[in-house]
């Protein structure tokens, strides 16, 4: 998804959530907190905006350096290309040395921006009490809630489902016996249209950091343990939780894969023995460079 679509999304979402308070033209402070969110809305657009300026800015300058060699010089340019593809389609923060400058102010300006309307929110919960309507104050906090998790770039904000697929063979991520309960293991599976314990979305947790999430049961990817066969399972999302924070790396010479890197043991997962059948165990294991049982395709259903 494109900044100027994420624009549009999170306009629409504050556009309805005024209804459920008061039309805006009876009610100043909710229309004031309309300009407010409309104006988040713009801010996280514009940093999404820059981020995408600096991907194509360092796209160029390395294709312009002459002293690289023409391997180097193509293999960091696909990178460049699929970085810049997880970043616009999943939300997936870039990890190319090149754009650390550009990240940080990225950073920086969804800060400003959230905090900027966390305040907007607050004054009109205020503003609602003074008026002893306590109900409406209360409505406007947990609205302040649900919206900053839910705009582009929060964590689980606008992030779309998507499908895993294995690159050792045609099967997808799916759950042991289709569970969604804490500790059912992620296995491999042959893709049944419509099954929601198939589909995953990646939730952005900050510094490049991301969630696995499963839709069906909102569950995410843990491997508590740091050893090779330790298994992927569904857990509760926690918060820093180094167990269930992952790094989405691309391969630069395989177009259109990733690998899952655990920060708690700073290893990948991938298909238990290499195998190509249903129900085959995604486990932790020591990096194999570009062994296709350890690296993954995105796959939008359909």
């Amino acid at each position: 998804m494109n900044a100027r679509l994420s624009l549009t999304a999170v306009a629409l979402f504050a556009a309805s959530a005024l209804v459920g308070l008061k039309a805006g033209d009876e009610d100043p402070i909710a229309a004031q907190l309309l300009k407010d969110k409309e104006a988040f809305a713009a801010a996280q657009g514009k940093a999404r905006e820059e981020v995408l300026k600096a991907f194509d800015k360092y796209y160029e300058t390395v294709k312009n350096n002459k002293a690289l060699k023409i391997e180097s010089q193509l293999a960091q340019l696909e990178k460049i290309e699929a970085e810049k593809k997880a970043f616009e389609e999943g939300n997936v923060l870039p990890t190319l040395p090149g754009l650390k400058v550009a990240m940080s102010e990225y950073r920086a300006s969804q800060k400003r921006a959230e905090l900027a309307c966390k305040q907007a929110f607050e004054k009109a919960a205020k503003a609602y009490r003074d008026k002893g309507e306590v109900k409406l104050a209360g409505a406007t906090l947990e609205e302040m809630r649900e919206f900053l998790a839910k705009a582009p770039g929060a964590a689980g904000g606008d992030v779309k489902a998507q499908i895993v697929a294995c690159g050792v063979s045609n099967k997808v991520w799916g759950v042991h016996n289709g569970s969604a309960d804490v500790g059912a293991t992620v296995v491999t599976a042959d893709y049944v249209k419509g099954d929601q314990t198939m589909l995953w979305r990646v939730v952005p947790a900050g510094d490049g950091w991301s969630y696995i999430e499963n839709v069906k049961s909102g569950l995410v990817i843990t491997c508590n343990g740091k050893g090779n066969g330790e298994d992927a399972v569904l857990g509760k999302k926690q918060a820093g939780a180094d167990s269930q924070l992952w790094k989405v790396t691309p391969l630069p010479a395989v177009k259109d894969a990733v690998k899952f890197v655990c920060k708690l043991s700073n290893k990948p997962i991938g298909v238990d023995g290499k195998s190509k059948n249903a129900g085959a165990r995604i486990r932790l294991w020591d990096d194999q460079g570009n062994e296709p049982a350890q690296y993954f395709g995105f796959v939008t259903p359909k």
